[in-house]
């Protein structure tokens, strides 16, 4: 499309008043013809982010007027994540109306949104070392990198970590969950949380990561650290590992469900394990024939309380 030039006189009369997060460093105004012989005055401003923060939108809105001062028409344009120290072009365009000749323009910013800081919560167990977005090396995002101390007195068994993930405008994009095992006293340890499928990561600016649930080994004593099923003919084979992760004796029930494709718990097989030593492991093996008709999806181990039975 061409670009005809106005007078250079004209734009340095006009008003443009910058933000104190935006610089506005140039701005100019030409006509501008389409194909359908149409014709637009377009103004194109070069801004800049000059804070040491992610800018996650700013609205800038025109007002094009005509000789005795008049509003022809008002114009918004909104620009988002734009990083620090980042320039960037923005056109404000007005479809000209030779009824309403537009001679004056003023660009204000009406509106700006800072990306949301992020936030990583510990608490009296566990202190977050450090938090940060982990890039590859093509600029993808690969999740949310953080480092874990367990600073109590006790064994971690399970810790489950919340990580609420934000757009460059605060809006909540998706959720993740990540699950942690075994984290001794004093010991450090490094994390990804990865972002769920369903949020594309370029779209993530921002997160806020927090402690969902934390078990320690004196609670759940014996964890199961590998488990596989195949399947032997009519049968479902399941070989799995456990482990003593507490520092006494444990005594547990291995209980395994066998699902089908309903969700439907079609099965059950419990294995009673007794006086396991400390920081030993276990190996089992268990066999589930279905019924005629039955189909396993998948298998799920619970570690529960071994119950004696009266006699």
């Amino acid at each position: 499309m061409d670009k005809k030039e106005q007078d250079n006189s004209k734009k340095n009369e006009q008003i443009v008043p910058e933000e104190n997060k935006i610089a506005i460093l140039g701005h100019n105004i030409f006509k501008e013809d389409d194909k359908s012989e149409d014709s637009s005055i377009v103004i194109e401003l070069k801004i800049k982010n000059v804070i040491d923060k992610i800018v996650g939108s700013v609205v800038f809105e025109t007002e094009f007027s005509d000789k005795d001062g008049n509003v022809v028409d008002v114009v918004e344009r909104k620009a988002s994540s734009i990083s620090p120290n980042g320039e960037r072009t923005v056109r404000l365009v007005h479809k000209e109306d030779v009824n309403k000749p537009v001679v004056n323009y003023n660009v204000k910013v009406r509106d700006i949104v800072m990306v949301p800081d992020p936030v990583a919560t510990g608490n009296d167990m566990i202190l977050m070392t450090k938090h940060n977005l982990k890039y590859m090396d093509n600029a993808m995002l690969e999740g949310v990198e953080c480092g874990i101390k367990n600073i109590s007195d006790k064994i971690i068994a399970t810790l489950i970590i919340e990580c609420t993930l934000f757009n460059s405008e605060g809006n909540v994009l998706g959720t993740a969950q990540h699950k942690e095992t075994d984290l001794l006293p004093g010991k450090s340890r490094g994390v990804m949380i990865q972002p769920p499928l369903t949020v594309p990561g370029f779209m993530i600016q921002s997160y806020n990561i927090r402690f969902l649930r934390v078990v320690t080994a004196d609670i759940e004593k014996v964890q199961v650290i590998k488990s596989e099923m195949r399947t032997v003919g009519d049968e479902k084979e399941v070989t799995l590992t456990c482990k003593n992760i507490s520092m006494e004796k444990a005594d547990v029930a291995v209980i395994t469900k066998f699902v089908n494709d309903n969700g439907e718990t079609i099965g059950t097989k419990v294995i009673p394990v007794k006086d396991m030593e400390p920081n030993t492991n276990r190996q089992f093996k268990l066999v589930f024939k279905p019924l005629s008709g039955d189909s396993v999806k998948k298998h799920e181990i619970i570690i529960g309380d071994l119950v004696e039975q009266s006699v």
